[in-house]
């Protein structure tokens, strides 16, 4: 049997995505199952033993519906032709967006349509260059001299919570003042710092980075691509303290996704105001106790259910009036009868003609520009 998953961005959710993979090999023993994947997340799926074959895909804007729209049709008219026998999509755009549920992985493993028997546990098979890259960085920085080596994710591409590259140094040099610490500042943007305790983390690939994470004792945190490969087969679950916007729209706490399925959390704290100076002695306090910073510092993420009346909004657009009772559904299903959801839902319909002739006016006036 052929099979496609079309799971393309982005690097966490292609993670949750591993499990719908090997689920589908599970379901489907003997499959030949292809993953379609953005160029810039291919590196996620590398030497996975779930998927028999990659298709790269390049002409889908990242959540862009349009375009997601178009190569899903493609999609289609190439399975009727018996390309594939199965085609499983879990991004979590267009219609799949009835899925959500204030969790990403939890709308992410939905999507595949029948339940979820495998581990959830995201896979990800580093090469043995990667693990020895990883392993030379930490003996070129001398890690192991250190009691506390804090790998700092502060550029997260999940848009949880902004952080400059500026607030993320001042943040550093106020925690590597504690003796016997140094802080690896993980990104994209490389960092030149005279403190040698303020290691720049960009030389590492993703890949990389879940390798190092074996060569550390803490991660600082935004529920981003690093947060979640420390959760994967390839990483090492590390204490963590995570800042999370509570009100951003689409949520997405390790807290609630823990809770969810059943992982342990008291090696968790999340902060959900941000305050660099909080940030900062929280992770002290969590270096001399973890324990008691967590019961001074956590705080319960409130519940809202504000993105759903976006959802609603970006399914009436194309008249998925389905899908808007899916995600009536699973939200039913997951929290019971809260009439706050049905606030938003309502909401949703309300603001509808208004977004709507607002957007199709800016994009005029962009297109003139």
């Amino acid at each position: 049997m052929k099979i496609l998953l079309v799971q393309l961005y982005s690097n966490g959710d292609c993670l949750y995505a591993t499990t719908v993979a090997r689920q589908i090999k599970n379901d489907y023993p003997g499959c030949h199952l292809t993953w379609a994947v953005a160029s810039f997340c291919k590196s996620i799926i590398d030497n996975n033993p779930y998927v028999d074959d990659v298709m790269e895909v390049k002409s889908v804007v990242k959540d862009n519906v349009s375009t997601y729209r178009s190569f899903k049709k493609e999609i289609i008219a190439r399975q009727q032709q018996g390309e594939w026998d199965k085609v499983f999509y879990s991004n979590i755009i267009d219609d799949n967006q009835a899925y959500y549920d204030g969790s990403i992985r939890s709308a992410v493993l939905r999507s595949y349509g029948s339940p979820i028997t495998v581990p959830v546990q995201p896979s990800l098979r580093l090469y043995d260059h990667e693990i020895a890259k990883a392993k030379s960085f930490a003996e070129k920085y001398k890690l192991s001299n250190f009691q506390n080596v804090i790998l700092f994710e502060f550029a997260p591409l999940s848009r949880q919570i902004p952080i400059t590259k500026e607030i993320a140094i001042e943040i550093a040099e106020n925690i590597v003042q504690v003796e016997n610490t140094v802080i690896i500042l993980s990104s994209a943007l490389k960092i030149n710092h005279p403190n040698p305790a303020i290691i720049d983390g960009s030389e590492l690939s993703f890949r990389e980075t879940a390798a190092l994470t074996h060569h550390c004792t803490m991660l600082l945190g935004c529920s981003s691509g690093i947060t979640w490969v420390s959760t994967s087969d390839a990483g090492k679950q590390l204490p963590m303290v995570q800042l999370i916007n509570a009100e951003t729209k689409w949520v997405n706490a390790i807290s609630r996704d823990f809770e969810r399925f059943n992982i342990p959390t008291d090696h968790l704290i999340e902060l959900i105001q941000f305050d660099k100076d909080e940030v900062v002695r929280c992770v002290k306090d969590s270096l001399v106790n973890f324990e008691q910073a967590k019961l001074k510092y956590n705080k319960p993420l409130p519940l809202h259910f504000r993105t759903t009346r976006f959802i609603v909004y970006n399914l009436l657009c194309y008249l998925h009036f389905k899908a808007i009772a899916k995600h009536i559904q699973v939200n039913k299903e997951v929290y019971g009868f809260r009439l706050k959801f049905y606030g938003e839902v309502l909401r949703g319909f309300l603001m509808f003609p208004f977004r709507l002739i607002q957007n199709t006016v800016r994009k005029k006036i962009l297109k003139k520009a």
